[in-house]
This record gives C-alpha cells, structure tokens and sequence, in this order.
C-alpha cells in the first residue's frame, strides 16, 4: 500500500475512506512520502477544498418561514412582533 492521508469513512471512525486501514498503519504516515507524494496530496487537498466551498457557496432554502413560526408562537418572543395576543391586556 502506497502512503496517502488518513481519511476516516465516517467522522470519528479509525477505518480508511481510501484503504479500509486502521488510522495507526504505516503507510498513514507522511513521513515516508517522497515529494511527488507530497505534491500529490497537496493538489487533492486543495482540489477538496474547492470543493467544499463551492458546497458552501450554494444557496439555501428561505428560513422566513420556519422565523415566522418561531415568532408567532415562541414565548421568547412575547410583547413584539405582529401577533395581538402577545400584548395581552397584563
């Protein structure tokens, strides 16, 4: 098995995604990396990183509903808002 970064199947799993080892295995370790490893590892990460933020940047669903809903019926939110029972006549 060549040397790659330990990625877990799962987070907090101590399995390999990529090898299905332990976290403890040998050829987990960088150290044993030759620098086209190294180059190797970095452009994935960074191609990873890509990733995620491309992930990051799409847009959501509108939460005006599930607001409103809090609003309307939390008692955190008694005394403001559009709701005529929330200043009840105290």
């Amino acid at each position: 098995m060549t040397g790659h970064t330990f990625l877990p199947i799962k987070p907090g799993s101590n399995r390999c995604r990529t090898c299905g080892g332990w976290v403890d295995a040998s050829y987990h370790s960088a150290e044993l990396w030759s620098d086209v490893d190294r180059e190797r590892e970095a452009v994935r990460m960074a191609e990873e990183a890509e990733k995620m933020a491309r992930l990051m940047r799409t847009p959501k669903g509108s939460v005006n509903e599930a607001a409103g809903l809090v609003e309307r019926k939390s008692p955190l939110f008694f005394g403001s808002g559009q709701n005529p029972s929330l200043f009840g006549g105290r």
